[in-house]
This record gives C-alpha cells, sequence and structure tokens, in this order.
C-alpha cells in the first residue's frame, strides 16, 4: 500500500495525495499520453465516506432484514424538488420498487410501484412530447431474450402505461438497456423531440437505439413511444472495433461538450485489461471516433456526468481499477471532478471524491457491487444516488470485512464546499 497524506479537517473529511497549488482547487491539469497511460492517480481525493449528514438513506430492509436492494436511476421532476427513484430488489433484478423524496433528496418515502418482475436494472429518462408535456420513461430489458421494455408516465409517476416489449432481432441479447440516453440536436445545434440511447450485448457490441412520439389518440396520454431500429457502434476504423471488443467496453455514460456540438461515451472496461475507455462524436452519435484510454482517475464502471452550475463536471461511477495495484479505494463509490477539455485531452481533472465504502460483497465474489449512480442537480447541490454494502455484516471488522446486502442511499453536497476543503487542507500543512 502507497503511504497517503491523511490531513483531518473539522468536518472529519480528509484529502489523499495532497501535491497541488490548492491556491485555486481547480487549476490543475496533468496530461496523459495514449502511449503511456496512467494506471493510478496524482490528483487528490475528498473523503466523504464518514460525513454522515451527508448521506440519508433511500430504501433499505424494505420487505425483510438483510434485503437485497441495488442499481437505482432516479429522475428530478419540473418542480425541481421532487425525486423518483427506482430500483430492483435483487442485483440487476426482482420486483421494481419506486421511492420518492419531495424536499430534493433529503427524505425518502416508499412509492406505488407497478407489480413487475425485472429481468435487468431499470433507467429513468426525462423526455418532453411533442405537446410539450413532460414523459418520463422507464426502460430495462430481458438480457437473454433481447426484449427491450418501456413504460412511461405523464403525472411525474403517478400512473404508468402498461409495460410494452419489443424484440429488437439482435442475436446476443441485451444487456443494461439503456445505459444512457440524450436529447438529440439540429445541424443548428437546437435540441428536437427525439432521443437516443445506448446498450451493449453478450458479445460486447455496443448499439444505439432512437426514440420519438407519435400522434395516437388510443395511446397512453395520446402519444405512442416509437424505437427506431437498433444501430450497431462500429467506431471509426476496424482496428477501434477491435480494441473495443478486446476491452469488451460496455454501459455507456454520456456527456455532452459545454458548446453542445460535441458529444462523448464514457465506457465500463469488462475485460479488466485496460483502463476506462471514451469515445466522441460531433454527429450526435452517427458515427463514433476510436476509443481511447481514460486516465486512472476515471478508471471504473458504470460512469454518470452532471454539470454543475457553474460548469464543472461531475462524473459518479463505481471505482475498479485492479491495474491500480494501490488503489485505496478500488471497489468503492467514487466521483470526479473536471473539465470538458480534461475528457478531450485526457487529462487526470481536478480532484476525486470517495463517496462512500463500499464493504465486500455479502451475496457473491464482485467486491465491487456499488455505485450504479444517478445524479440529479437541484441549484447547486449534487444529489448522487447509488447502492452498495454501506455497512458491516453482523461479526464482521473493518477494514477488510463483508458488508451486509446493499441498500440505497443518496448523498447531497456542494462543489464549492469540497473546494473550500481542499483550501483548507493546504493552509493546515503550510
Amino acid at each position: 500500500m502507497r503511504k497517503r497524506l491523511l490531513v483531518a479537517l473539522s468536518m472529519s473529511c480528509f484529502f489523499a495525495n495532497c501535491d497541488f497549488n490548492f491556491a485555486n482547487a481547480r487549476d490543475h491539469e496533468t496530461v496523459v499520453s495514449q502511449e503511456r497511460i496512467r494506471r493510478d492517480y496524482s490528483i487528490s481525493t475528498v473523503d466523504l465516506n464518514n460525513q454522515t449528514d451527508l448521506h440519508i438513506v433511500v430504501a433499505k430492509d424494505l420487505d425483510r432484514t438483510n434485503q437485497y436492494l441495488g442499481h437505482p436511476t432516479t429522475v428530478l421532476l419540473d418542480d425541481g424538488q421532487t425525486i423518483i427513484a427506482a430500483f430492483p430488489t435483487g442485483h440487476g433484478r426482482g420486483k421494481l420498487r419506486f421511492c420518492r423524496s419531495n424536499n430534493g433528496g433529503k427524505a425518502w418515502q416508499t412509492m406505488k410501484a407497478p407489480d413487475i418482475d425485472l429481468h435487468e436494472v431499470p433507467t429513468l429518462f426525462k423526455t418532453e412530447t411533442p405537446d410539450g408535456r413532460s414523459r418520463i420513461v422507464l426502460t430495462t430489458c430481458v438480457p437473454k431474450t433481447g426484449d427491450f421494455r418501456w413504460m412511461v408516465s405523464d403525472d411525474g409517476g403517478g400512473s404508468w402505461s402498461k409495460l410494452q416489449s419489443e424484440d429488437l432481432g439482435l442475436k446476443r441479447g441485451i444487456i443494461v438497456a439503456l445505459s444512457s440516453m440524450w436529447q438529440l440536436r439540429d445541424s443548428e445545434n437546437r435540441p428536437i423531440n427525439q432521443w437516443r440511447g445506448v446498450f451493449h450485448d453478450f458479445a460486447f457490441d455496443n448499439f444505439t437505439i432512437d426514440l420519438s412520439f407519435a400522434k395516437d389518440p388510443n395511446a397512453y396520454g395520446g402519444w405512442n413511444t416509437v424505437w427506431s431500429k437498433a444501430k450497431k457502434i462500429t467506431f471509426a476504423s476496424a482496428n477501434g472495433l477491435e480494441n473495443s471488443k478486446n476491452a469488451q467496453l460496455c454501459e455507456a455514460g454520456f456527456v455532452r461538450s459545454p458548446e453542445g456540438n460535441e458529444i462523448a461515451l464514457l465506457f465500463r472496461p469488462q475485460a479488466k485489461k485496460t483502463n476506462a475507455m471514451i469515445s466522441f462524436s460531433s454527429n450526435e452519435g452517427e458515427t463514433w471516433d476510436d476509443p481511447k484510454e481514460l486516465p486512472g482517475s476515471l478508471t471504473g464502471e458504470r460512469h454518470v456526468a452532471r454539470y454543475g452550475p457553474d460548469g464543472w463536471l461531475l462524473v459518479c461511477f463505481r471505482d475498479y481499477s485492479p491495474l491500480n495495484k494501490n488503489n485505496p479505494h478500488h471497489a468503492d463509490w467514487v466521483g470526479w471532478v473536471g473539465r470538458w477539455q480534461d475528457l478531450k485531452r485526457g487529462s487526470e481533472g481536478q480532484y476525486r471524491i470517495r463517496l462512500k465504502d463500499n464493504y465486500g460483497n455479502s451475496t457473491n465474489n464482485n467486491v465491487g457491487d456499488c455505485g450504479y449512480t444517478a445524479i440529479e442537480l437541484i441549484e447547486d447541490v449534487f444529489v448522487c444516488t447509488s447502492y452498495g454494502h454501506w455497512e458491516l455484516a453482523s461479526g464482521q471488522q473493518a477494514p477488510n470485512g463483508k458488508g451486509r446486502p446493499p441498500f440505497v442511499i443518496a448523498t447531497r453536497f456542494k462543489l464549492a464546499d469540497l473546494d473550500r476543503l481542499l483550501k483548507q487542507s493546504k493552509t493546515q500543512n503550510e
């Protein structure tokens, strides 16, 4: 284990590897060459693990003690305060459950959900029908059969359409459909009433699929939900596609450039032989550049990104980085703060966040069973929701003991507060 500098602060928060100038907490840049990919990272880490006032239980033991609750997804309603969370009662499968917060994630209550048996994680997306009404779309799938499934709500989750299903005609199933979905823009960079989602199959080919709405008086809400045929992502070259297959890229997380004219997907490297990878597109995902490895500071799984009000980017993910042998936060729930330019240049970013320590898995050998994150922004407050083994199982001891089955929490914070703590740590070490 490499040595780490741990500096205690007034909020019982700690910072690791504090080795750059904190005069401005976001002025550091370390560019990573593709010829010399860094497996570890040198930027500082803000540790929020023990900040009990920041962590709120969303759902725990809803039906029985030690119940597995995992893989949450959220959507923020139009009032800017109400958050709906959906998740399964098992590892990527089980009964669909809903929780609701009416005050920006500060407190949560259970919410009635349709009686649905999930075969894969659910994902929630906020869209808009052509007549200007907000529509929540919930997508999921049946991996082995290749059935893509969805339902919609036009009243903030109070009622839902019937669960619909479509065979996409793929030979190797579908997984985590959809891991991301974004609203498309026209050639003038203006949003249009069409969305594009991404998923992968068992062969680790990645696909996009488009969503639109067609007027239908007999459909739920008067608008039928229409999905295009799935389109395989082939990347720019045969070599790029081969590299993506060898790395087993999957579960892509979407981010758009600040100007809006370029997008990127951050991929999970399931083969565990490379860092996480990124691919860019300047035509809304019609074509994609060859994927490139990200620096070690962004290596992990199931990336989800959201800009703050000041234009800085927060990316949350499961830290799973076996190539970084001395990583003290391997398998924990983490975040990364940086800029779009950091993603473009391969820079390490500004700093990392350990959101929560994830104890060893109680249900299988995957120690990284956490970190499917949903991020909402309410004014300048990030509300990050995830599942994980946040507590030790009975009779287990830290630091290497196994955790009890996972449950869902939300962590609320402002980047400005983290910046101030970084500056405080510099002052205390001078």
